[in-house]
């Protein structure tokens, strides 16, 4: 179908080239973010073990970030050669970035409940928390998460092309490649998931806060409160700008939203600093990659070693007597 609509007079297009200056340096910067976690979290067994949730969640929004790098770098050069103009909403989906958006912005939203959930379960259910959520239990649960997201993605093409026939605005936002009915879903997920993440998060907080007597516990403070930090910052940055991305055009016209959308990418740059900050095995596990080792030697950083509920469990199990003869 031929689309030959023009959108942006000459002022809007030269606006749009200054907004995807930030998207490509901002863009840039959360996925070096990104990928610095995702290493740190691939360098040792022991890390991959307790951190492989938070590896999954970097992963998720290192992709959102590239693609809003992608946008950024592929509008530009569509302006320069004045192929900036009405498309269907199927030829939206050859842009390469609403893959990244759409993966990019479910896959963090479905770990963050369950980065939830399992503090719920370590808190209210701490027995059943040891005893049945193991690496493996989690591995299973992160590949569950990708493969939701890759359908829904897989969902989103279809509808991309049910809507084939409808010319639609060269953003190719997600909403503009896929049509109403499967934009409407995608936001849903990005704005209801980190939000109910957000409340066990508090209620987690809550419980260990009144259980904050045993030593264990105390531990398990720390642990929600770096999950309740994640989903907070999602809810801030992620899920009240997609709100006002979804009505964008139909309910307001706001002239922040390409700002606004900055936020929704750029939010898990915070992320890195966040566990370098409240995680100490993550910080010098970090510190040794950045630095090849030298600042651990320089400063004798201890090297990451069995987590302490893993050690904990080892040393509390009672010695056997030796049978009498």
């Amino acid at each position: 179908m031929q689309c030959n609509a023009t959108w942006y007079n000459n002022a809007a297009l030269a606006s749009i080239l200054n907004i995807n200056k930030l998207y490509i340096s901002l863009g840039s910067f959360a996925a070096a973010t990104n990928i610095l976690c995702v290493l740190v979290m691939l360098s040792t067994k022991q890390m991959r073990q307790k951190y492989g949730t938070f590896g999954v969640l970097s992963f998720g929004d290192m992709l959102n970030a590239l693609g809003m790098v992608l946008a950024g770098s592929v509008r530009s050069q569509l302006i320069y050669d004045n192929f900036y103009g009405s498309l269907s909403t199927f030829d939206c989906f050859g842009r390469p970035w609403p893959y990244f958006f759409i993966v990019g912005g479910q896959l963090p939203a479905f770990v963050l409940i369950v980065m939830a959930s399992e503090r719920m379960i370590a808190v209210f259910k701490p027995i059943t928390y040891r005893t049945h959520i193991t690496p493996r239990i989690r591995a299973i649960v992160n590949i569950i998460c990708v493969l939701l997201s890759i359908l829904s993605l897989l969902i989103g093409i279809f509808f991309s092309f049910l809507n084939r026939k409808v010319c639609t605005n060269p953003t190719c936002s997600t909403i503009n490649s896929t049509g109403r009915l499967y934009g409407t879903f995608n936001y849903f997920l990005i704005v209801f998931l980190p939000s109910i993440a957000l409340v066990l998060n508090i209620l987690a907080y809550i419980g260990a806060k009144r259980r904050s007597i045993s030593t264990n516990m105390k531990r398990e403070l720390k642990k929600v409160l770096v999950s309740l930090l994640l989903a907070a910052l999602a809810v801030v940055l992620s899920a009240m700008p997609n709100i006002i991305l979804w009505g964008q055009g139909v309910y307001w016209n706001s002239a922040i939203v390409p700002y606004m959308y900055i936020g929704f990418c750029c939010n898990s740059a915070v992320d890195l600093f966040a566990f370098t900050l409240m995680k100490k095995d993550f910080r010098y596990r970090l510190l040794s990659l950045i630095s090849n080792g030298y600042l651990n030697r320089s400063f004798n950083l201890p090297e990451v070693t069995e987590t302490r509920t893993r050690r904990n469990m080892v040393h509390n199990t009672p010695n056997k007597p030796a049978a009498r003869s």
